[in-house]
């Protein structure tokens, strides 16, 4: 199947899609990702689709399995494919799977959902050419839910032009284009900072057989709140709010977004309207301006809003309390934490995992274990399941306290409750075994983490790289940076790829240095010293 280089055209002057069958890309390079990350328990990119993987059969989930195994390795193989560049060995090999086992729509969805759901080095040519492929299929073509995830992975690599061209093929096929379709469409022009599109795109709706109705109007002003772009929401909502009533919905995430801006005045000025047009603020309503107002330190201005919730009978919630509750976190004052807690007692609202990560959090600043377990304990009687960053903030404790044994029992605890590790979860226990000198280990845990398919990081390839490079095993060194950068698609520190070169030159393995260095310049991540 070829992939043919086509124009660029602003959406608003896109034409109908000219051929239903083959859809093209623009400059593009398919190493291209989204921001690294730092290195904490929060992703970065939720999704408006819910996954795929419980919704299909071990069947389905090994033929898809195979599909993406094939567009993984071909874009290993060619990570800066050109953007005319025609794939057709890829498709054969597709259809070649297709004979053996029956394709549906949800499989072809999944296999889309995951090629985007890496952090670096998204395969997009290759994804292109395999959603192509399926949609050329008999039975295929008419279901919405693969071209949605294909327009929302076109938009998270930028290539907007080809995500009009998917809604464009949609209609053209009498493919059901749904609020979902835009709202999808929407929440990525807005994190590419493109809110003027986005509010297009809610324009064009009416012209792809989709109604804006007033669920679609407050979706819009929710993504761009969400992100940030408050003033733009606000005038989006000053310009409809004659024709789709606001409702508590709508209002609460204007003050949210006011409030996410660091605007505290007008997110007060919008609370303010919403009471004067007789909406009644909710409890969402109020926890975001708590929230909000503990972020900018007026915690007194807080608790009086707090006050006035409590006054109105609006019951709080365990998210009021939290907001409450992490302006002290943060800052250190545990006796401040514990009373808002025990003020959360008082009136029987019942804690969640985040106001038991906050305590723990808060035991584990004061190096105070003993009190740090004794809320885990109580957070597993009380029905509470600790997540990930429930175990990373005892692991880091534990960790400042050299207790290797205690790391042991406590990984055993997260696997007797379920309870997934993630990637910090993972670098925090291979740094100890590292410099508790336990290598068989620190490898363990690595393949433990490939097992789990939990993305590694580059600070998982620093702890690795700089254990070989300390034991002057080069060639592991070596072979684990190549992989970081090949596999994963993962940008190096000038540190760590300094390291690694000095081991190969001390090891006299200078035609490996050449191809790293080959290697690390082709692909952007350096330049070639003079």
């Amino acid at each position: 199947m070829a992939l043919i280089k086509s124009k660029l055209r602003l959406p608003h002057s896109l034409s109908s899609f000219s051929h239903p069958k083959i859809l093209k890309t623009h400059s593009f390079s398919s190493s291209t990702s989204e921001t690294h990350l730092q290195e904490d328990d929060t992703p970065t990119d939720s999704k408006t689709i819910p996954s795929t993987t419980n919704l299909l059969t071990p069947e389905e989930t090994l033929i898809a399995d195979k599909f993406h195994a094939l567009i993984k390795d071909h874009h290993r193989k060619n990570p800066n494919l050109e953007t005319n560049h025609t794939i057709p060995a890829l498709s054969l090999d597709f259809s070649q799977i297709s004979t053996v086992h029956p394709i549906s729509p949800s499989i072809v969805r999944h296999v889309i959902e995951r090629c985007g759901g890496v952090r670096h080095g998204i395969p997009f040519l290759q994804t292109l050419t395999f959603f192509n492929w399926a949609m050329g299929r008999d039975g295929l073509a008419h279901s919405p839910e693969p071209y949605n995830e294909m327009v929302d992975l076109a938009g998270k690599v930028r290539q907007f032009d080809l995500a009009w061209h998917v809604i464009d093929s949609m209609k053209a096929r009498n493919v059901e284009i749904t609020i979902e379709t835009f709202s999808i469409l929407v929440r990525r022009y807005v994190r590419a900072g493109l809110a003027a599109e986005a509010i297009h795109a809610f324009n064009r709706m009416e012209d792809y057989g989709c109604k804006p109705d007033k669920i679609a109007f407050s979706i819009v002003i929710g993504i761009l709140c969400k992100k940030r772009r408050a003033s733009e929401a606000q005038t989006f909502f000053d310009s409809l709010k004659d024709k789709f009533e606001p409702d508590v919905i709508v209002y609460t995430s204007l003050v949210h977004g006011w409030c996410r801006a660091g605007n505290i005045a007008e997110a007060e000025r919008v609370f303010r309207e919403m009471k004067m047009a007789e909406i009644k603020p909710n409890v969402y309503s109020y926890s975001i301006v708590i929230d909000a107002l503990c972020r900018c330190g007026q915690v007194t201005r807080a608790h009086d809003v707090f006050a006035e919730m409590i006054d109105s009978g609006c019951n709080p919630n365990s998210i009021t309390f939290n907001n409450l509750m992490r302006v002290h976190v943060k800052a250190g004052r545990t006796e401040k934490v514990l009373q808002v807690y025990n003020q959360m007692k008082r009136l029987g609202c019942p804690a969640d995992t985040i106001t038991y990560n906050f305590l723990i959090e808060t035991h584990c600043r004061d190096e105070n274990l003993d009190e740090a377990m004794k809320v885990f304990n109580l957070m597993v009687k009380k029905g509470c399941s600790p997540n990930a960053s429930t175990f990373n903030l005892i692991f880091r404790c534990i960790v400042k306290l050299r207790d290797v044994n205690g790391a042991h029992r406590l990984y055993a605890k997260m696997k007797e409750l379920e309870c997934m590790p993630n990637t910090v979860t993972y670098n925090i226990l291979m740094r100890m075994f590292v410099d508790s000198k336990s290598t068989d280990m620190v490898l363990k845990l690595k393949k433990e983490m490939d097992e789990n398919e939990i993305e590694p990081n580059v600070n998982t390839y620093r702890v690795l790289i700089s254990m070989y490079c300390g034991m002057g095993h080069w060639n592991n060194a070596y072979i684990f940076f190549r992989e970081m950068i090949e596999e994963k698609c993962l940008k190096p520190s000038m540190h760590d790829y300094e390291m690694v070169l000095q081991q190969l030159r001390k090891a006299g393995q200078l035609k490996k240095h050449e191809e790293l260095v080959e290697k690390m310049v082709d692909r952007g991540f350096a330049t070639r010293p003079l």
